[in-house]
Parts: structure tokens; sequence; C-alpha cells
């Protein structure tokens, strides 16, 4: 089984193509995305914000891990975690970055990137390349700190070097952003309401980062804070607190061009943009937020920018109202998503999808006096749009919501268990199946899909109506209207074997599943045996793996009765010799039934199970026959 992909197919055999796969994202597979790495803050290096990647969308989704770092108040977890290669990676608020299996939650490492003393946050989102993580600390208060820039080896968490650049009290607090050997970032000095003195844009070298290819200091008093780069063919853009876009060469640092988006778009008061550059290749734009706190207001923005001249056009091509935002936008198929709210407040509709054409508001997602500084994490997958973001406030949650081409629908709320009631600033990384999160209560969270599905097929061909089967996974819906849905047919007949009672029976003619009390519930662990009156179908059974199973086995020196109708529930195919292992007795005799072949079985004698390759895999959504010659065992495995 191949864990990274989360894709689980049992085999074709002898005519009978038992397609059952286990799949995190609950939807009628069209076709699988290859698994992505979420490397840097919006993914990559135009912040491009969304994914191919499947993510958790049934509610409520598993928690797979949560690990803590540092801190059970103000500040915690600050950044966006980032996923490369199979870690994930977070910086916490003492300047200690964690490395931790992207699966199963085992911390690798974690070391020190502190500059001096730790400070109560850390801001800047690392970014991963390679093998190395970029990682810049500062140390975050008021008049604390110096900005430092760390190259972190990710196999075992040694820096590889690091150096200051700026001067104390200067804190680095973009994102971390590397494009084509070479990584960027900007500082800031000031405080809650103010920025104090003139910030610095740097670009590094990757492969050492104490080598300085080039700074570019602004001519004017102003500052870089979430205020992230869009690297695009040979510019680097960036806004910063006095609503300046700037553009130079990303290889040499030579002033290109900007735009005053306060002047040039007509907006007052001049606001802060506190979001990174999204560059979008289809509308030739770039798009941003800004936000001001006193008085209270927030723009979305979107300005013409010539990828092969570094042009930024002079003027707004649209400017929308949307209240306080520090969201980076999410561009995609004409839709532009953005968050909105922080500390200072908002208009309570936290989620805004716009036209990205105009920039006219679409539709909102609401919460209640809710608000989010989080970017948008998107997730394209099998035609459905799907928006993850998390909510900075008291208690806050994080939500999955699906843009249904018409309006807002809520996949999910989930709410960080006890005691971690606190704020989550920023948003959500995707990546194979997993969206990862930090809070500030210090802790780290990777949540999956809650459920599975699984297609079973009925036949019907070759005149041979018959059917073994099990419904593997275990759900709410138990009854043979829910599992069946509308594919019964009249005629259609579902046994159910009872040890020492004989075969149940339920059949559907008119509507109505007849003698279903008979047969019902419809339940893991169970084999059925399927009468097919119609032409063949799936079965789709949605629900949960169990946690472990004990299956009764009845045996003929118990009851006198030996047969038993089972079913397999777990995602690992396994062997008669494995699944049985320490209980079969000479005599023992496992069937599995083969539309329009009939019976294959395989017998226990004299510790072998001869014929087994007629029978095997042992393997979910079949039923098998076990006619059991010994004493009653329970067949105890976990899924």
């Amino acid at each position: 089984m191949e864990v990274k992909k989360r894709i689980r197919k049992m085999k074709k055999r002898e005519g009978v193509a038992l397609l059952v796969s286990a799949i995190i994202v609950i939807a009628a597979m069209a076709s699988v995305a290859v698994a992505t790495d979420w490397p840097q803050f919006q993914k990559d290096e135009i912040a491009t914000g969304w994914t191919t990647d499947c993510a958790p969308v049934n509610g409520p989704p598993t928690l797979a891990w949560w690990k803590h770092t540092s801190g059970t108040g103000m500040g915690g977890i600050d950044v966006t975690p980032i996923v490369g290669d199979g870690d994930v990676y977070v910086l916490d608020y003492r300047g200690y970055l964690w490395s931790f299996d992207a699966i199963t939650g085992a911390e690798n490492w974690h070391t020190n990137c502190a500059a001096g003393t730790a400070g109560i946050f850390e801001v800047s989102t690392p970014a991963y390349h390679d093998g190395i993580i970029y990682v810049a600390v500062s140390g975050g208060d008021e008049q604390q700190g110096a900005g430092r820039i760390n190259a972190v080896y990710a196999s075992n968490g040694v820096i590889r070097e690091y150096r200051d650049y700026g001067l104390d009290t200067y804190q680095i607090n973009t994102p971390v952003r590397y494009a084509d050997g070479k990584v960027y970032f900007g500082n800031w000095k000031g405080g809650a309401h103010h920025t104090d003195d003139y910030g610095t844009y740097y670009c590094v070298n990757a492969a050492d980062v104490s080598d300085l290819i080039w700074s570019r200091t602004a001519p004017y008093k102003t500052g870089y804070y979430w205020a992230g780069a869009a690297i695009v063919g040979d510019y680097v853009i960036y806004g910063d607190d006095r609503a300046n876009v700037t553009c130079l060469n990303k290889d040499t640092g030579a002033f290109v061009d900007y735009i005053n988006v306060s002047e040039a778009c007509g907006v007052t008061p001049v606001e802060e943009i506190r979001s990174s550059i999204v560059w979008n290749e289809d509308t030739g734009r770039i798009y941003f937020t800004g936000k001001k706190s006193s008085p209270l207001s927030g723009h979305a923005y979107a300005v013409s920018f010539s990828a092969a001249t570094g042009d930024l056009g002079g003027s707004c091509d649209w400017v929308r109202d949307i209240s306080y935002s520090t969201s980076t936008p999410v561009v995609y198929n004409g839709r532009v998503y953005v968050l909105m709210g922080g500390m200072y407040g908002g208009d309570g509709k936290v989620l805004k999808c716009l036209n990205a054409a105009n920039g006219y508001l679409l539709y909102t997602y609401d919460i209640p006096n809710g608000a989010s500084q989080a970017s948008p994490a998107v997730s394209v997958w099998n035609g459905h749009m799907y928006i993850y973001f998390t909510t900075n406030m008291n208690n806050g949650s994080a939500y999955c919501v699906e843009d249904t081409g018409t309006e807002f629908v809520q996949c999910w709320e989930w709410n960080p268990p006890a005691p971690d009631n606190q704020y989550i600033l920023q948003g959500m990384a995707i990546s194979d199946g997993f969206v990862y999160f930090g809070t500030d209560y210090g802790r780290v969270y990777a949540l999956k899909e809650g459920q599975e599905q699984f297609e079973i097929p009925i036949y019907t061909n070759n005149n041979d109506p018959k059917n073994l089967f099990s419904i593997p996974l275990s759900s709410s819906n138990t009854t043979l209207a829910e599992v069946i849905g509308d594919d019964a047919v009249d005629g259609d007949t579902v046994y159910r074997y009872v040890n020492g009672v004989g075969y149940k029976s339920a059949s559907y003619y008119g509507g109505t599943w007849w003698g279903a009390s008979d047969v019902e519930p419809i339940e893991p662990e169970v084999g059925y045996e399927y009468r097919r009156s119609g032409d063949a179908f799936n079965i789709t059974n949605v629900g949960q793996l169990l946690s472990n199973v004990n299956t009764t086995i009845y045996g003929e020196a118990s009851t006198g009765d030996p047969k038993n109708l089972i079913g397999y529930a777990s995602l690992e195919e396994t062997s008669l010799s494995s699944a049985f292992n320490g209980h079969p007795v000479d005599g023992d005799t496992v069937y599995r039934y083969v539309n329009g072949v009939g019976y294959k079985s395989a017998s226990y004698y004299g510790g072998t199970w001869w014929g087994a390759s007629d029978v095997e895999p042992i393997e979910l959504g079949v039923g098998y026959e076990y006619r059991r010659v010994g004493a009653t065992f329970y067949w105890t495995y976990n899924p």
C-alpha cells in the first residue's frame, strides 16, 4: 500500500472487477491529483494559494494528530505551517522551528533559530526548498528584536548558516519567499498603531544566506509587515505600510516601477498593505488587500502588471471595499476569495467572493462577530472548490466552505479541543488529504477526512445474479433503503445468514424492501448475498473505518452449524494465513463467490491453506463464507 497517495484499490480477480477505493475526499473520482507540497506562504512564489490536492470536506474532520510546541496564550504559533517532502514545519513564538512527520505527527526535531532574547511572537512564515528551510526570526515585540535569517537542514534541524539583517528593533515580519535560488524578505519597525522608520527589502543567496545579493531601503518612512513579495519573471513586487507597491529587478534590486494605490485608486485614509502580492497570469493583474485600524477601513485591489516589462500601469483596474483585511487573496477561475476582520473588528462577512474581472461582490460567508486574518487555502478537487480558513478570535475555529458557484455552503467547522481556546492568527496549509494550522496556544493540528468511501459493484452478468459482498465502513445509514439507495429494482433480494437459524431475506417490490427487518442492520463485519434482478450497479459505502474488529466465527463443534457469512473491514489486503493466524483447524474451508464462475474455495489441512490463491486476497467489500469445523472463535484485528 502506498501510504502517501491515500488511494487504495482492490485487485481485479477472475472477472470480478471489484473496484473498492478508499478515498479521503467523498466524491466520485474522475482523476487523482498527485500530492503536492505547500512549501511557503500561500504555496509558491506568486502566492497562488490553491492546490489540486484533496483535503477533508465531510464534517466533522478527523483529528489526525496534534503537537504542542511552546506557549499557552498570546503568541504560540502565529505562522502558517509549511509542508515539504513529507514533513511539516512550523515556527513558534520563541523562534524554535519544529519538524513533524506530515502523516503521523511524530516529531523529527526542533531547533532554536532565535536572534537574542525571544520575544512574544514570530510572524514570518518560513520557506522550504530542496532540503533546506529558510527561517526568519526577530524576537517580536515593540522595541525588541533583530532580524535574522537561518538556513536549516530539513534532515536534522542543524543550522547551516545564519546572518543578522537590519538594525536592532527592526523585525522581519514578512513571509520568507524563495524563488530561483534566492530568498526575499522585508523588515519593519514600529508599534501597534504606527510605523517608525525606513523599512528595507532584502534578497540573499539561498545557497548561503549570509551572502547579501541586494537590499533596498525605502526612500520614505514605511515598513513591511506581512507584505510578502511575488516573484514574476525578472521582477519582485511587494507592498508597504504607505499603500505603495514597488517593482524591482529580482536579480539586481534595480528600481523598475511603483504605484501608490491610495492616490491611484482614490482610497482614503491611506491603507497599510499587510498582505502578500498575488500574481494571476490569466488576468494579467496583481491582487492584494489594504487596511486601516482608525478610522476602520479595508479594501481589495487589482492592478495591471506587465510580466514582460515590470510596468504597474499607474492606475487601479478596480478596488472594492471589503472592510478591515490583512488577508492575501486567492484568485481562481474568475473568482477572488478574501477574508476580513482582525483585532480591530470587521463587518462579520468573514469570507467574500469577488468577481476577478471587476471586483463586484458576488456572495459572502458570514460569522456573527467573526473575524479572520488568515489567507484562504483553496482545494480544487473533482470539479469542486473548497476554501479553508481559521478565525482570529477567542476560541477560534477552522472552517471548510464550498463555493457551489452561486453561494458558500459550510462543509464543517472544527474547534480545537480544550484547553486550547485561543486565537488562530494565520491560516492553513493543504497537502495530500490533510490541512495543517497552528494556534496561539502553541499547538499545531493536522486534520484529515472524517469519512471514507468505497464503491462496491453488484453484478448481474452471465445470467448469474449472485454476489457475496460486505459493507466495510461504519455508518449511521444501516437500512437497506439507505445502503442500496435508488438502484434497487423489483425482484432484488438480499440474504443474511444467521448461525443456527439459516438464511433470512428481504426482497424489493414496488419501492419497498419487504422483510427488511430480518436482514437489517446492514453493518460491517457481516457478509451478505445479493441476488440482482436488474443491471449491474455500484453500492456507495460512506462512513468511518472501524477502530478494531471482533467478528464471531461460529464453529460446528460449538453450535452444530459451521456456516458464517463474514466481511473484512481493513484497508490492508491480507492472506488467509495472516487473517486467521492461529485459529484454523483441519477441515476449515473459506469460500469466495465469483460472479459468472461460481464458488472458489480454500481448505485448511496440516498447517496449510490449500487453494488459497483462489480465495485471496482477503479484502474489503467482499463477502466470504467460512465453514468452521472447530469451536467458535473471535476473529480480531485492527484496521
